[in-house]
């Protein structure tokens, strides 16, 4: 190796640092934003006003009750149910209260309220706030829609409250205002990250078994890691007559997905003459890190709402046969995450595990 090279590799290295610090303190940003009480007006459906008024509405109940409630609108579905999507984003957001969704192009809405709540709010309750947001709309009022069926969301958890059936949860941080008996540099709602997603032993077996099926349906014996978010091992199976020896690497794939929070492979990622520099940095950083950094395919993030929850990786097969093992696992987790719950008594077939993930 030349003496020139030498500085070139530094770099690499530095920069592969500074990009996976750069990484870390964005996911951290994610994580640190608990739901709050208000109106996420993505497709422009009310005025700025009602958008302002509904939202201080709705924290003033936050505030007095605990519970928040959330008005989300989409300009699509996309082709997906409407209960659907509701159950999806209301999961992927850990609200604990009552989530409304509205699709602006099907004229579509949906009202749900979060497990610790069935008590607190009725079907019939959660029908009549969706009739009054649905009055407003079909007159093309969408701000009347918005204030009236806030009127009733407050009318139902004033209700609630007086009858005694909320549970006992903490008002959210943003929402209490200042503490004044605490006195720090910091916000307390900056000293914690609260309403966090957690993948659980029970969801990374989850991923294991449809990786595992998905690796039998490919004729392949291999060797499938789950770890969390910041790299440690949830749970790891080999097949039978898979190679030991690519247990090691599965594990160092789902590491590298985890913590570099994007698929393993050559870097930079896409490309199709990879940088020989950079992946010699690479290689200099997996020495340096133990062995737990790797440049090889078949490792994937899990991602919950933009958060990476851990990480799978697979060994057994070619780089490409890897990454869609664990691809697969990836993805049967999160539609089984996503499908509508069974009512109580009804066992749903291929029914996810309650406790894939936790807030």
């Amino acid at each position: 190796m030349t003496s020139r090279a030498i500085p070139r590799i530094l770099l690499a290295v530095q920069a592969i640092t500074f990009s996976i610090a750069t990484a870390a303190i964005a996911q951290e940003r994610l994580v640190e934003r608990p739901a709050t009480a208000g109106v996420r007006d993505a497709a422009g459906m009310f005025s700025e006003d009602s958008v302002r008024q509904a939202g201080e509405s709705l924290r003033k109940f936050a505030r007095e009750s605990g519970v928040v409630a959330v008005v989300e609108t989409v300009a699509n579905l996309n082709g997906e149910a409407i209960d659907e999507a509701a159950i999806r984003m209301a999961r992927r957001s850990a609200i604990k209260g009552i989530f409304i969704l509205v699709a602006k192009k099907e004229m579509k809405i949906e009202v749900l309220a979060s497990r610790q709540f069935h008590d607190a709010f009725s079907r019939e309750t959660l029908h009549g706030v969706r009739t009054a947001f649905t009055e407003g709309f079909r007159k093309n009022d969408f701000d009347r829609g918005l204030r009236e069926g806030v009127a009733v969301i407050g009318a139902a958890v004033a209700t609630a409250k007086a009858e005694k059936k909320l549970p006992a949860i903490e008002a959210p941080v943003d929402d209490v205002g200042p503490v004044v008996a605490i006195k720090a540099e910091h916000p307390p709602s900056a000293l914690v990250a609260r309403n966090q997603v957690k993948l659980t032993l029970e969801g990374a077996r989850a991923i294991v078994e449809a990786a595992e099926r998905q690796a039998a349906a490919m004729n392949l014996k291999s060797n499938i890691a789950v770890v969390d978010d910041g790299g440690h091992l949830l749970s790891f199976d080999r097949m039978n007559g898979a190679r030991p020896a690519s247990g090691y690497t599965a594990i160092t794939k789902a590491v590298t997905a985890a913590t570099f929070r994007q698929p393993t492979g050559p870097i930079p990622a896409g490309a199709a003459n990879p940088d020989p520099i950079l992946n010699i940095g690479m290689q200099n950083a997996a020495t340096a890190s133990g062995g737990k950094i790797t440049t090889l395919r078949g490792g994937e993030p899990v991602i919950i709402d933009g958060q990476v929850i851990g990480g799978v990786g697979v060994g057994g097969g070619t780089g490409e046969q890897d990454a869609e093992v664990a691809r697969a696992g990836i993805d049967a987790f999160l539609k089984q995450l996503a499908s509508p719950e069974p009512s109580k008594g009804e066992k749903k077939k291929d029914e996810p595990p309650s406790n894939a993930v936790k807030d």
